[in-house]
């Protein structure tokens, strides 16, 4: 029992940190924009998909990759969902123009697709006891909220001793070791019953969602005071006696 206890442990460990490093991931560029600015030129309409090319892909996928886990294998999904997130975190790192960025931004939203999903499926595979389910999905929600929270704090502590990709390469090692400890200690499951992959289903549904979550979000500068306002932070964040950048990101 206490051996079981013990697996449980780790199995549900290292499935809240894989969802955590993805929530960690929707906020910690924020802190990075106004170097962006600096050091890439981006413009706003640039930042603002730097922003939000990861959350778009990431909403967009999210049901497609947890119907295709369920037929495929969960554990195989979420490994090759860390995969391309490492994949996209690195080459985020990489970047020497915006539009590299947006790229690496959405590659880093197919993984997280792929991870999410999976890493809830594998609990309730796993914790089939009620109270013991509950408890553990409890766990992966609170860590979920813990990671969206913590983006701003550690992508300020690393923009603080190095450049700005480092918030993006801080990802790497990171994502690999969760690989590693998912490789060991959680077993793969898929749902027997489930029936084959409908692929046009999947690709309506995720370009209804990925146009559903385009449609909400905030359009660039229209009116002559807030083109303004934007043009004089810019050039702020440009200025070499401009005060050290806020963790906030900036106003569209």
């Amino acid at each position: 029992m206490v051996r079981r206890s013990t697996s449980k442990g780790w199995i549900l460990l290292a499935l809240c940190l894989a969802a955590l490093i993805i929530n960690i991931d929707v906020t910690i560029v924020n802190v990075a924009l106004p170097s962006l600015v600096r050091e890439l030129g981006a413009t706003t309409t640039q930042l603002q998909w730097v922003v939000d090319a990861y959350t778009l892909v990431f909403a967009a996928l999210i049901l497609a990759a947890g119907s295709v886990s369920d037929r495929v294998g969960r554990k195989g999904v979420l490994l090759a969902g860390l995969g391309v997130f490492a994949a996209g975190s690195l080459a985020g790192s990489l970047c020497q123009t915006p539009a590299q960025l947006i790229a690496a931004r959405a590659v880093m939203g197919v993984g997280a697709a792929a991870i999410f999903p999976s890493t809830l499926s594998l609990i309730a595979n796993v914790f089939t006891e009620r109270a013991e389910r509950a408890k553990a999905i409890g766990l992966w929600g609170a860590t979920t909220g813990v990671g969206v929270a913590a983006g701003p704090i550690v992508g300020g502590w690393l923009l603080g001793r190095f450049w700005w990709g480092s918030v993006f390469l801080f990802m790497v090692p990171v994502a690999v070791a969760i690989a590693a400890l998912i490789a060991v200690a959680v077993p793969t499951s898929r749902d027997p019953a489930a029936p084959p992959i409908d692929w046009p289903g999947l690709v309506l549904s995720s370009t209804g969602l990925g146009l559903l979550v385009l449609s909400a979000r905030p359009g660039p500068c229209s009116t002559s005071g807030c083109s303004a306002t934007c043009a004089s932070r810019r050039r702020a964040v440009r200025s070499p006696s401009a005060s050290s950048p806020s963790p906030a990101s900036p106003s569209w």
